[in-house]
């Protein structure tokens, strides 16, 4: 397969904040080029809300934020990496940027109304038929609602350099056009300076100008100084029916918190109020936000371009058709679509591939003893019979979060119905809301995306078996979900019009919202069978990959989208990769794991609080905590009280995030402390618990390092793109996003890498100590560093190549594949967890395909093999568990 677009041979995920900048990048490109990357994959690098940490709250996409560097400093960081044959993935966020008054576009809509040239770059409706939202765009920040806010003070109008603005909360929300009018008749006599101000400001607010345009002309009306204002402030702050008859002639409106949940006339993105929504399907607004974007490709900077969230968008195959369309054919363009089970890219959208949960899924479910996780899941099940059924949980989960959180979006989605006259005046509204909540609630995780008429078949059975489960149940609903059903039955043709596509869209994209909200960020941290399997793109029910599903994943992923990523750990990864491993790991040991549980949990009975005569910690999410704190135990064995924070950050953001004793908007502080002490007092150091752990890990460490080990080496030459995260090279038992991203040691690595990099010709599998004290990961990195090597010295073969599973006498315990590019060659073996009931991971000889070299080199040993009567014995693997085979070059011993 030839690809005629820039492609890259492996990638290296960067963060970056103000703790990791572009200075900081330029001091570790010679480690990573010398580690085998071709291409930094960066997060968001635009202007941000301040503060943040991760860059995806954007709030001027047409600038670099200037915490983690320049326009200029990307220019030199582009020579750099050119000097080396590297090349850069830029991260993209084209759903929907941070509600913050510092993000100019928005503020320049509630500034001049429908003046602005921003007015409808947001998804908002201005025409809400509550009064008190329309005209108006809802600002949901308050703790208190509006008017015990007013009363405490908490709205102001303030004075800055830049002028008169409403603030609270910390932020400055601009003035409308009319306020300077009614400031104006509202003046204390003797303010001339202040008046001539305003009158300036009222006679050129609402001129039509560009953002730029506009930003010169106010900083050319500067203010007078503040304390000019001090009569006019103090007469509006101080006199609430004018500081409310000011609020009332704005073009927003604050309310609480809270009430976003239940009306709200903008499109959240995920259900987070700071995330206001782009109309990114209109054409003006895409070419205006990209327009940077594409400066930065013309001039060579960046080479690709990662979309972020791709199904959040209303119509993604047209927006992926604009994108290429603008960077056109060249250009490596990958999408975030976490695809559901066996669901693949649709064939019609542009794109080189995803960025890789599904590959993340894969290969963790390979990794996973089949027995054993249907031992753990039995105990779970067991012990949580009201969390047993799974499908009935999910949907109850969907329920939850339509009706507590998202109840405001859903009434939209209904009044869109009538709005575009799709169902008659008379339809009862509380009926159709009902039958659209169940619809939604039982339609699937992989979304359909409607085009045009006819819809495919293949949409339409799924289309139609929602209905079917929505009316079991609940049959009242009957008649209002045969009314929905009609939009897009295809013996009613005549209701397939432009508007009825236009609401199926905007149901699907609804529906993909609320399947993440619901159950990737809801369920998946209430759901507890085996935590690592909680992850996007995986299932913790529907886990099952035998080595003969794998094999038909990565031979159809080499055929349908070979330039995706492969990729084990994300910023959204609940688990370090090696975590996740760990966790798999006990899949080996279910009836040791089980045992250990209960003793702990007898043990533990003291500590357990009582509130309101429940348990805190509840089972549950003692449970919980008991895999988190295996799963992240540190490598060297040594935990301290940074350990004991690190699982305490962890468990509260996954007990807010359930919603079962907690929130985020109405956290239960009695139960997260007992919970937060039950935490501290297990994990004291010298505890019987954390000996009983370490016991434990050292009784797994063999296995779960080696599985890691064999992880990282499937990823980086199975079909796809490998992809690196941020300091993954060594050894990450971190909880992932939930327990923060700590620096990486790059010194340190740079010394590991520098003691065999000058080696090649006498390469050595650096030893560490095993068990619980398995040091920090020199095995990890070098086989990052020598697999990537290879890879780089034969890319097409990687890229290109062929897989070919390869058949042993051990076929459950190993997995064994070639790849093949014309006469180019190479072997790849692992042990699989099967192997280690037995104690040991020794790999069985292989068949070899014919025409197969017979002469072969171990990259990791430099150890030779040759082939007898098409057989290859495999080297023992007590001193390196993986293999990987390359060709010697010597034609005398092919076929």
């Amino acid at each position: 397969m030839k690809s005629d677009f820039f492609t890259p041979v492996a990638t290296y995920r960067i963060r970056f904040n103000r703790d990791f900048t572009f200075t900081d990048l330029e001091k570790q490109l010679d480690y990573l080029h010398q580690l085998g990357i071709t291409t930094i994959y960066a997060s968001p690098v635009f202007e941000t809300a301040p503060g943040s940490r991760h860059g995806y709250d954007i709030t001027n996409p047409r600038e670099i934020n200037n915490a983690i560097g320049s326009l200029a400093h990307m220019r030199q960081l582009h020579v750099r990496l050119r000097s080396l044959g590297m090349s850069w993935i830029q991260d993209i966020v084209p759903n929907y940027m941070a509600f913050h008054c510092q993000n100019a576009r928005l503020m320049d809509a509630l500034e001049r109304g429908t003046a602005s040239p921003y007015y409808n770059y947001f998804d908002i409706d201005w025409h809400h038929p509550d009064p008190d939202l329309h005209g108006k765009l809802m600002v949901p920040f308050l703790k208190k609602n509006l008017r015990e806010t007013i009363a405490d003070g908490g709205i102001r109008l303030s004075y800055s350099t830049l002028g008169l603005s409403m603030a609270t909360g910390g932020q400055c929300y601009p003035l409308s056009a009319k306020s300077y009018q009614w400031l104006l008749s509202v003046l204390p006599p003797g303010m001339d300076a202040v008046k001539n101000w305003l009158t300036e400001m009222k006679g050129n607010i609402l001129q039509r100008r560009s953002l730029s345009d506009w930003e010169a002309m106010k900083s050319l009306l500067k203010p007078p100084r503040k304390q000019t204002f001090l009569p006019l402030l103090d007469l509006v702050n101080n006199h609430t029916a004018l500081l409310q008859e000011l609020l009332e002639i704005q073009h927003y409106t604050f309310t609480a918190r809270s009430e976003a949940d239940f009306r709200i006339n903008y499109r959240r993105f995920l259900g987070v109020n700071e995330h206001i929504a782009l109309r990114m399907e209109d054409k003006a607004v895409f070419e205006e936000y990209h327009g940077f974007l594409h400066r930065l490709y013309q001039e060579g900077i960046i080479q690709g371009l990662r979309i972020d969230q791709v199904d959040g968008l209303l119509d993604p195959a047209r927006y992926i058709y604009h994108l290429r369309e603008l960077f056109g054919n060249n250009c490596y363009i990958i999408a975030e679509k976490i695809l559901a089970g066996h669901e693949n890219l649709p064939e019609r959208w542009a794109l080189q591939g995803s960025t890789g949960y599904d590959f993340l899924a894969g290969v963790s479910q390979l990794l996973t003893d089949g027995e054993g996780m249907e031992k753990l899941g039995r105990f779970y099940r067991t012990h949580f019979p009201g969390l047993a059924l799974y499908s009935k949980l999910a949907r109850s989960k969907k329920q939850l979060v339509l009706e507590k959180h998202m109840n405001g979006e859903w009434d939209n989605l209904v009044r869109e119905v009538f709005r575009l006259k799709l169902a008659p005046p008379e339809t009862d509204k509380g009926r159709l809301k009902m039958a659209m909540s169940e619809f939604i609630v039982c339609l699937p995780a992989n979304r359909i995306y409607p085009e045009g008429w006819p819809l495919p078949a293949a949409d339409i059975r799924q289309l139609d078996q929602a209905i079917e489960d929505a009316i079991l149940r609940n049959p009242a609903t009957g008649t209002a979900l045969e009314l929905i059903r009609s939009f897009w039955d295809p013996d009613k043709k005549q209701l397939q019009t432009a508007a009825a596509l236009l609401l199926l869209k905007k149901i699907t994209q609804f529906a993909g919202q609320l399947y993440r909200e619901s159950i990737e960020e809801t369920l998946f941290y209430v759901y507890n069978a085996l935590l690592s399997h909680n992850e996007a793109g995986d299932s913790p029910v529907q886990n099952k990959c035998t080595l003969d599903d794998f094999h038909e994943r990565m031979t159809v992923r080499q055929y349908l989208s070979p330039f995706s990523l492969n990729t084990t750990a994300t910023h959204d990864t609940r688990w370090g990769e090696d975590a996740r491993v760990r966790l798999n790991a006990l899949t080996i040991i279910p009836d040791l794991w089980i045992q250990q549980v209960q003793a702990w949990h007898t043990a533990h009975h003291d500590l357990i609080a009582l509130i309101d005569e429940k348990p805190a910690p509840d089972l549950n999410d003692e449970y919980f905590i008991y895999q988190t704190v295996f799963a992240c135990l540190p490598a060297s064995g040594e935990t301290d009280t940074g350990f004991s924070a690190r699982i305490a950050a962890t468990f509260l953001k996954v007990v807010r995030e359930a919603k079962v004793h907690s929130s985020w908007l109405m956290p239960d502080t009695a139960y997260e402390l007992a919970c937060l002490q039950f935490i501290e007092k297990i994990l004291t150091p010298g505890s019987a618990f954390l000996e009983g752990m370490h016991q434990l890990a050292e009784k797994l460490g063999t296995h779960d390092h080696i599985f890691s080990l064999a992880q990282t080496l499937i990823k980086i030459t199975a079909p796809g793109i490998p992809d690196i995260y941020q300091g993954c090279e060594l050894w990450d038992f971190s909880a992932g996003n939930n327990d923060g991203h700590h620096p990486v040691n790059y010194p340190l690595r740079r010394k590991l890498l520098a003691t065999w990099q000058d080696n090649d010709h006498a390469p050595g599998w650096p030893k560490e100590h095993a068990g619980a004290h398995a040091g920090i990961g020199k095995a990890k990195l070098y086989l990052v560093n020598k697999a990537l090597q290879l890879r780089n010295a034969h890319a097409s073969l990687f890229i290109q190549g062929e897989y070919i599973p390869l058949s042993s006498g051990e076929r459950n315990n190993q997995i064994a594949y070639a790849r093949r590019y014309r006469q180019d060659w190479c072997i790849i073996v692992t042990p699989l967890l099967p192997a280690a009931h037995f104690g040991k991971h020794d790999l069985a000889p292989l068949t070899l395909p014919a025409n197969a070299p017979l002469k072969w080199i171990n990259v990791f040993t430099g150890e030779v093999l040759i082939a007898q009567n098409g057989q290859l014995p495999l080297p023992g693997t007590q001193n390196c568990p993986v293999v990987l085979l390359s060709p010697v070059p010597d034609h005398k011993f092919h076929r």
